[in-house]
């Protein structure tokens, strides 16, 4: 059955609660007990039927049953797709579009990214034959000439040694590299210039200049020998400058070691403070910032409303205005001051006046879970009632009822049924025939 929310105590005067939550109460109800409107009811058959679907063409197909809800895709078959590829003419490439197998067959120069490969400096393409190859950078061999043995200017390279031509060509005498059998693998750099290669008598050292550190030579060895810049010329070459302010820094020449100090906790602890008349604290010895009676005028908020009523922190209030609804699990107030006013015409007005309740005792209004007006005395109560209204309800079952039913009465006639001063159960006329039927 639907019921409505309790009223709410507004200034002291009943009211309706016009808010979200003052909703009818529909629990023991369902949407068979309630008609539809335009907008209707949740049924499988309207949610199907208002759903569609296009299918655009294309490869597969998309279809929908509005009987069962069903959308079903078909995507595109092995055909489909296959149909789609082929390979070009001349690429070697072939191609199978009943099992989507591609292949090569006498792919041909021209579709290759390198068609060809270079022996020293000649380039040979792929099929063809060379009967000569120029080039090279290097080439194993027992022995190898730039020109014809005993040329004039020949250079060959033969038994660990490269032998050079003069220019007189076969006179007798030529010039022999070699090298000592070498008891480590060494290299012999020459640099990208134009020289003479120069022999160790050729060779000196000097140093110029005043920085740290020498250079020296020895011509029978042909070794050069540098005297290293040691630790102690580069950390005599180094100051440091502490120009003041929290902290320090300082540097150790014989060691190298700068050495940093942090400002301490106190240095820091001294550059802050709080203002006057903040409310803020501060100790400068631990670093701690507090609060103590931060006044109102520091806040950016240091009142609240309630109603229309401003209330400063700090302050009281025992008069408020202005409020529409106020909840509570309790009121007590004077019945001179508590009024029910109508929600459209405060004009309109009920007061209670307990003067007739007796001294220390509280008397209790039980609304009952209905609609309906309420009775100020029994000289009000109707003295006729529709035979479709009246029932009696059993005491402990209110679905038990019991209905008179007054359309065999003549028109006109008031018919009077007597209770007996006893108790007992009233009889039906088929109950009662068929009693005195046994009885004869």
């Amino acid at each position: 059955m639907t019921t409505r929310k309790p009223l709410v105590l507004v200034s002291g005067l009943f009211e309706e609660l016009q808010t979200p939550t003052d909703k009818l109460d529909f629990a023991g109800n369902t949407t068979t007990d309630l008609a539809e409107g335009t907008n209707l009811y949740y049924t499988n058959v309207r949610s199907r039927t208002a759903i569609s679907v296009t299918d655009a063409g294309g490869d597969g197909s998309l279809t929908y049953d509005n009987t069962t809800g069903v959308i079903t895709y078909n995507g595109p078959t092995g055909t489909d797709v296959r149909s789609y590829f082929s390979v070009a003419a001349g690429s070697g490439l072939t191609y199978n579009s009943g099992t989507g197998e591609f292949g090569t067959n006498a792919i041909p120069n021209a579709q290759l990214a390198n068609s060809s490969f270079t022996l020293g400096g000649t380039s040979v393409n792929l099929g063809d034959t060379k009967t000569s190859l120029a080039g090279f950078t290097s080439l194993e061999a027992t022995t190898f000439n730039s020109l014809p043995p005993g040329a004039a200017n020949n250079v060959q390279i033969t038994g660990g040694s490269v032998v050079f031509e003069g220019a007189t060509g076969l006179n007798g005498f030529t010039t022999s590299l070699r090298v000592v059998d070498p008891t480590a693998t060494n290299s012999i750099n020459f640099p990208d210039a134009s020289g003479t290669v120069a022999l160790l008598t050729s060779l000196s050292a000097g140093n110029t200049g005043t920085g740290y550190g020498s250079l020296t030579y020895n011509n029978t060895t042909g070794a050069f020998s540098f005297a290293v810049v040691t630790n102690a010329n580069i950390r005599g070459a180094i100051s440091i400058v502490d120009s003041g302010g929290d902290g320090s820094l300082a540097y150790d020449n014989s060691t190298g070691v700068i050495t940093y100090t942090g400002p301490s906790a106190s240095e820091v602890r001294a550059h802050f403070s709080v203002a006057t008349g903040s409310g803020l604290t501060y100790n400068s010895t631990s670093g701690e910032f507090g609060t103590s009676s931060i006044p109102n005028s520091q806040l950016q908020n240091s009142s609240i409303t309630v109603g229309s009523t401003s209330i400063a922190l700090g302050s009281s209030a025992t008069t408020i205005a202005g409020l529409t609804s106020l909840t509570s699990n309790a009121i007590v107030t004077n019945d001179n001051g508590f009024r029910v006013r109508n929600a459209t015409n405060t004009t309109k007005q009920v007061a209670f006046n307990l003067a007739s309740v007796t001294t220390a005792t509280t008397r209790t209004l039980t609304i009952p879970d209905l609609d309906g007006t309420i009775l100020l005395d029994t000289s009000t109560l109707p003295s006729d009632f529709s035979d479709t209204a009246f029932r009696v309800s059993d005491n402990s079952d209110s679905t038990k009822k019991l209905a008179f039913e007054c359309s065999g009465i003549t028109t006109g006639t008031v018919r009077t049924m007597s209770v007996p001063d006893e108790n007992g159960t009233l009889a039906t006329q088929d109950f009662a025939t068929a009693i005195a039927v046994a009885l004869g």
